[in-house]
């Protein structure tokens, strides 16, 4: 028996929490706190978990904790109750290489307490799991420059054991099925990501702004989780994008956003940060053509060997999809699907067991 902990059950944690757990019903706990305040929950997190944990009253041969969780605080309150317990911790991000906000005033100071905690999270589990290999490499790539910015006794040293105890476990995605009915004539184009800044939709709007502009004729599908402080250009966008829209805003039963995914043409990708891609497989998977940037995880979800023609330069994003628009080449519907099969639910299963159960 294990448990596995959330602080932050919302967006694609909770998808990857609810997805674990469906894997292994027997087997796994679910804790969970709910999905705001992350900075206090990287603090305050590991008590409450404890204290849920000790309520419980199972003793917990592994416990997997999220990386918004204070692992090394967790270990404290927990390992003296349970000296048998491995403990693993999740990295959905990092806070090393995350890009912060603009509306961020927290001091530097004080911001880089974060990052710490991922550092000695990482330190003193048994397993650090990252959820893409970009994900660990831009982890322990900015490790030791974070480290050496202290004044004295650095920590340098502990980073080769860190990263030898380090592994990469893909989430599971939902696989959504191919549309059965025919395309239309006009290109349908899909935003499914987060209503926030890191996704940067000042960009993807700003492209379909000069696209309208041009003359190009299409159709737009805004979808994905909104949130109480998203970006203006959403507003902004539903007003001088009116005649395209064809959806906006989050879309509550997962059937209908299924069909509404299945129905979409190609997905350009603007994100400024994404140590997976969720959102992007999830379309892929029903055939919606990937447009993306050479960097982040991309390139490691799709490979530049096979998949060189999804790929953008920075500034040509327009161009791009002009000339999609003007010459449509679908040829590779069925390859990044069959590309994003290999991250469906059953291809993580394999590998959590290899992990956690043999």
């Amino acid at each position: 028996m294990f448990a596995f902990l959330e602080p932050y059950y919302s967006g694609s944690h909770k998808y990857f929490a609810d997805g674990f757990i469906k894997c292994f019903p027997e087997q796994i706990q679910l804790f969970v706190l709910q999905g705001r305040h992350w900075k206090w929950r990287m603090h305050g997190s590991a008590v409450t978990f404890a204290g849920m944990i000790e309520k419980s009253g199972e003793k917990f041969d592994t416990i997997v904790a999220s990386s918004l969780t204070d692992t090394a605080l967790l270990k404290s309150l927990v390992l003296p109750k349970m000296p048998e317990t491995r403990f693993v911790t999740y990295f959905h991000e990092n806070q090393l290489a995350y890009p912060w906000s603009e509306d961020d005033r927290e001091p530097s100071k004080t911001d880089m307490h974060y990052s710490f905690i991922n550092f000695t999270s990482a330190l003193v589990s048994d397993t650090a799991l990252f959820n893409s290999e970009f994900n660990r490499e831009s982890f322990f790539t900015a490790l030791e420059g974070f480290l050496r910015s202290f004044p004295d006794h650095r920590l340098t040293g502990r980073i080769d054991g860190i990263y030898k105890k380090s592994k990469v476990l893909y989430p599971g995605v939902n696989m959504i099925p191919k549309s059965e009915t025919a395309k239309g004539n006009v290109l349908r184009i899909l935003w499914n990501h987060r209503w926030e800044y890191d996704k940067d939709p000042e960009t993807f709007f700003g492209t379909m702004f000069r696209l309208k502009e041009a003359g190009i004729n299409f159709q737009l599908v805004v979808a994905g989780e909104e949130k109480s402080t998203s970006p203006g250009i959403f507003e902004v966008a539903r007003e001088k994008l009116k005649n395209e829209i064809i959806s906006f805003g989050y879309v509550e039963k997962y059937d209908d956003y299924k069909s509404l995914i299945a129905g979409c043409d190609i997905l350009p990708v603007t994100s400024k940060h994404e140590f997976f891609g969720i959102s992007v497989l999830e379309a892929a998977s029903a055939g919606v053509i990937p447009v993306l940037p050479k960097r982040l995880s991309y390139p490691e979800i799709f490979p530049q060997d096979k998949f060189a023609g999804l790929f953008y330069e920075d500034g040509k994003l327009s161009d791009f999809i002009k000339n999609f628009a003007e010459n449509p080449d679908f040829s590779l519907r069925n390859e990044v699907s069959e590309r994003a099969s290999l991250f469906d639910w059953n291809h993580f299963k394999q590998k959590a067991v290899e992990l956690f159960f043999l």
